[in-house]
């Protein structure tokens, strides 16, 4: 009898380990992603690194405005980053991303959510802008990088409001959906 409980525990023992390991790998994965993608997007805003901006799209790269009805390639739309970033008029932008979705494979993320970008003004004032954004990203190389890119400001129904009720990048079993093996 007490060599049944010592196997039923030592049973027990290891499922509860070996779903700690299986969460340590979903919450790693996690981490990856937020860290290739908005991490450096987010730092590359602060410095205003072109370099590592371009870095983090795919070389087939799609660009969707929603409020500027525009669909750009890769090509065009890092131009415009190279082109302004490279005489900035103003103060870097800082940029921060919480999600209320994300759906993923191992080599494919669709994240939904929203942005905040914060601008200073030449008087010290903090100006915020806000969008709702749909990337598509695909691991290459072991990294992952933006596929498709869609943003609106929801023609300006993207507020303050909208960004606290999405959910941090840490907060991943609040926004993730769907794992597809």
């Amino acid at each position: 009898m007490k060599s049944k409980i010592k196997i039923i525990f030592i049973i027990i023992l290891l499922s509860y380990y070996s779903n700690l390991d299986g969460i340590a790998q979903e919450t790693a994965i996690h981490e990856k992603i937020n860290a290739d993608m908005y991490g450096n997007f987010s730092k590359a805003f602060e410095t205003l690194d072109y370099n590592l901006f371009a870095s983090i799209h795919s070389n087939d790269m799609i660009r969707i405005s929603g409020n500027g009805g525009e669909i750009k390639g890769v090509k065009t739309y890092l131009e415009g980053y190279k082109k302004r970033w490279s005489k900035p008029k103003e103060k870097p932008a800082l940029i921060d991303f919480r999600l209320f979705e994300r759906v993923y494979s191992e080599t494919l993320v669709s994240d939904r959510g929203i942005y905040r970008a914060s601008y200073t003004d030449n008087d010290n004032k903090v100006q915020y802008s806000y969008g709702q954004f749909h990337v598509v990203l695909k691991m290459i190389e072991g990294n992952w990088k933006i596929l498709i890119d869609y943003d609106s400001n929801e023609n300006e129904t993207i507020n303050k409001d909208s960004y606290d009720k999405a959910f941090s990048l840490s907060e991943h079993k609040k926004y993730e959906k769907h794992e597809n093996n």
